[in-house]
């Protein structure tokens, strides 16, 4: 004869589990709540793709220079001035970043390490944005991924007449905002 469960231990059990349930789904959707501000500095990368990234996330700032390598960032070197300056007022959760093309072959890690632990000291997390797959940046790519942070995958947006800036910065835009 088969053994009967009582009805309560079988209310018990299922509010159990409820909450169990219950407390893991509220922790995946806190974790998948997307960041409240969302600044981006680099490049011309970022030149690019700021007013793009402006149209897809809300609150967002940004600040590009055309031709600017990490070390200006890491320093505020005179090409850079007062770069990003405004991240401690406008306090971002993520802070993208798209540097390391005009590095050239050699580049500094430690200029990478600077901007990074600048934007942790500020309470952000970073996120690195990869130079598109086309761009020939070995060394750039392997300084990334040793810094430990997340990053956007090189997008396959196709490139213009240069060989280095996307004929239109909208795709890659999308693929960014959608990895948020």
């Amino acid at each position: 004869m088969p053994r009967q469960i009582p009805w309560k231990v079988v209310a018990l059990g299922s509010a159990v589990l409820g909450t169990i349930g219950a407390v893991v789904f509220s922790k995946r959707s806190a974790d998948s709540t997307p960041p409240k501000r969302v600044a981006l500095i680099g490049d011309s990368y970022a030149v690019g793709l700021g007013p793009q990234l402006a149209k897809l996330l809300s609150p967002f700032q940004y600040e590009g220079h055309v031709g600017i390598g990490t070390a200006a960032w890491a320093s505020h070197a005179a090409t850079c001035g007062t770069c990003g300056d405004w991240l401690t007022t406008f306090k971002p959760d993520i802070v993208l970043v798209s540097l390391g093309v005009n590095d050239g072959a050699t580049p500094s890690s430690a200029n990478y390490q600077a901007i990074v632990q600048n934007v942790h000291g500020g309470g952000a997390r970073v996120v690195w944005i990869e130079p598109p797959a086309a761009v020939n940046t070995p060394a750039v790519r392997a300084v990334i991924a040793s810094l430990g942070v997340a990053t956007v995958p090189a997008t396959l947006t196709p490139l213009g007449a240069d060989g280095l800036h996307p004929v239109s910065y909208a795709p890659w835009a999308g693929e960014i905002a959608k990895t948020l």
